[in-house]
């Protein structure tokens, strides 16, 4: 496995855990090197692990469920830095409806101690031209 394939991979981990709901995800992005989450929306942010669980377990206690359909990724390595770019469909999926919306994705990954661990996650939904 390439060191491209291990950071998809990172990513693809957090897509599963996000769409099932799952906790787990907070473990997944902490790490003792530090990390910060910039979300879509006003408000989600965190930078440390009580405020990753704040916010997930907030997302999670929704009534609708989230999942990424990732079009495009790029990872680019330099050294023991890495950052993926990604573009994509963040579905909200509602007990009665899908509702696709279009969302960007930079993260930047640090090896340390032969893994590859999250630093950054920020998260955006484009916004349309200005009238």
């Amino acid at each position: 496995m390439t060191d491209e394939d291990r950071i998809l991979a990172r990513l693809d981990e957090f897509g599963r855990l996000l769409a099932s709901r799952d906790l787990g995800i907070v473990d997944a992005l902490s790490n003792r090197l530090g990390v910060t989450l910039f979300g879509s929306e006003a408000g989600e942010r965190a930078g440390s692990r009580e405020e990753l669980l704040a916010l997930f377990g907030g997302l999670f206690a929704r009534p609708y469920g989230l999942a990424f359909a990732w079009q495009d990724r790029h990872v680019t390595i330099e050294g023991d830095i890495a950052w993926v770019t990604a573009e994509g469909l963040l579905h909200v999926i509602h007990p009665d409806r899908d509702v696709p919306t279009p969302y960007r994705l930079v993260g930047i990954f640090q090896r340390h101690a032969g893994a590859w661990h999250w630093r950054l996650f920020s998260g955006s939904e484009p916004a349309p031209p200005p009238a």
